[in-house]
C-alpha cells in the first residue's frame, strides 16, 4: 500500500483523486480535513471538517471531496487504503487562505482528548504494565447488570472502552458488542486479550467518541459510557457526543453513563494516597501514579488529563436536554471512578426530536 510521508509539522498537504479514497495514519499523528471541492475554504468550514487522527481510524472522502493533511509530529506517515485509489491519489503541498497558522490553531485546541490517552496507555506499557486498568469489569457495570439485566440485550456499543474490561466481560457472557476508543495501543491490548480468551476481537475499533463516524442511526439497543464522558470537558464536545449517541440508538434503546461526581482521583487504585496529591490534580501537572507490573506495583510520573465533575442532578439535566428520558440515578464509589453517579437513560419509543 502507498505510504505518504508528512516530513514536518509546518506544511499543509492536499490529497486528491478522481474517485473516492481513504487514508489512515500509520506513524506519528496528523490532522485531516475533509473538504468539498466546490466549497469555499473558510476558517469556519475547516473547524467543522477537522478530523484529528493518529490513532488508527480511517478517514474517507468521496469523489466530490479532497483531504488536507498536516503532521502533528515530525516523520508522520499516512497509508492510502484501497488498491484502485493508490495510483490515483495525488499529494502536493498547498498555500491557501486560511493559512497554515489557522490550521494549527484549530489543531492546538484538540490535543488533550485525542492524544492524551494514547500517550497514557503507551507510557504505562513502556513501564512494564500489562494493563492500565483492572482485568475485571467495572463494579458499576456489574451493579447495573444485576439491577436491570433487561437492558443488556441486542446490539451494544461500549464508548471509550480502553483495554476492553467491560466489553470482554460482556462478550464472555454471549452479548454482541462493538467497542470504540481513540487509543490504538489500548485497543491492540484489548484485541490481544479477546483472542487469548477465544473471543471475537473484530469489534474493537478505532473511533472518536465525539463524532462516532461510520455508525448508522438507530443501530444499537444499548450504549455504555463507563467513565469516558467525564474526560470530555468542552461543552460542545460533550453535547456532540450525547447527541450522536441519541442518533445511533434505536427508539426505546438505553444509555448508561457512569460519571465522576466529585473529588476526582479519590479512591482510584492508581492514586493510593489522595490527600498527598489532591492539590496537584490539575490538568497539565505530572503526578505519581501507581501501576501493576508483573507480580508487584510501582509508581511512575503521569500527566493529569482534563476531567469534568458533575453532580447527578446536573448530569441528568445535561443529558435529558438532548432528548433522553432519565430512568434511574445511583451514587457509586468504585476503584475505577471514585465518587460517581451512574445514570440510566432511555431514548423515547417514538424517537422524538433531540435538541440541536
Amino acid at each position: 500500500m502507498t505510504e505518504i510521508k508528512l516530513s514536518d509539522t509546518t506544511t499543509v498537504w492536499q490529497l486528491d483523486a478522481p474517485a473516492g479514497f481513504a487514508v489512515k495514519v500509520t506513524r506519528g499523528r496528523a490532522a485531516l480535513f475533509t473538504c468539498e471541492k466546490a466549497g469555499a475554504l473558510t476558517l469556519d468550514a475547516l473547524k467543522e471538517c477537522c478530523s484529528p487522527f493518529g490513532v488508527g481510524e480511517a478517514v474517507e472522502c468521496d469523489a466530490s471531496q479532497y483531504l488536507l493533511a498536516i503532521g502533528l509530529l515530525d516523520d508522520t506517515a499516512l497509508m492510502v487504503l484501497g488498491a484502485d485509489a493508490e495510483e490515483e491519489v495525488t499529494v502536493s503541498p498547498v498555500e491557501f487562505s486560511p493559512t497554515t497558522d489557522d490550521v494549527r490553531t484549530i489543531v492546538a485546541t484538540i490535543g488533550d482528548y485525542y492524544f492524551g490517552y494514547e500517550d497514557r496507555y503507551r507510557t504505562v506499557y513502556e513501564n512494564g504494565a500489562q494493563l492500565w486498568e483492572s482485568e475485571e469489569p467495572n463494579a458499576s457495570l456489574l451493579q447495573m447488570m444485576g439491577e436491570r439485566p433487561d437492558v443488556f440485550a441486542g446490539q451494544i456499543i461500549d464508548l471509550g472502552c480502553g483495554e476492553g474490561r467491560d466489553s470482554l466481560y460482556l462478550l464472555s457472557q454471549g452479548h454482541r458488542v462493538v467497542s470504540v476508543d481513540v487509543s490504538h495501543s489500548a485497543l491492540a491490548r484489548a484485541r490481544e486479550r479477546a483472542a487469548a480468551a477465544d473471543l471475537d476481537p473484530s469489534g474493537f475499533v478505532e473511533r472518536d467518541v465525539i463524532h462516532l463516524r461510520g455508525f448508522e442511526d438507530n443501530g444499537f439497543d444499548l450504549a455504555m459510557n463507563m467513565g469516558c464522558l467525564h474526560m470530555l470537558v468542552e461543552e460542545e464536545q460533550r453535547g456532540r457526543h450525547i447527541s450522536r449517541v441519541y442518533d445511533i440508538l434505536r427508539p426505546g434503546g438505553h444509555f448508561i453513563v457512569d460519571h465522576c461526581a466529585s473529588e476526582w482521583g479519590k479512591g482510584f487504585f492508581s492514586i493510593p494516597d489522595y490527600t498527598e496529591v489532591a492539590d496537584a490534580l490539575v490538568p497539565g501537572n505530572v503526578i505519581s501514579r501507581r501501576i501493576r507490573v508483573a507480580d508487584s506495583e510501582k509508581d511512575i510520573g503521569l500527566e493529569v488529563l482534563p476531567f469534568s465533575e458533575r453532580t447527578g442532578g446536573a448530569l441528568a439535566e445535561e443529558i435529558t436536554r438532548y432528548g433522553f428520558a432519565l430512568v434511574s440515578s445511583t451514587h457509586t464509589n468504585t476503584e475505577a471512578f471514585g465518587s460517581s453517579t451512574m445514570l440510566l437513560f432511555q431514548k423515547p419509543l417514538d424517537g422524538g426530536q433531540r435538541a440541536s
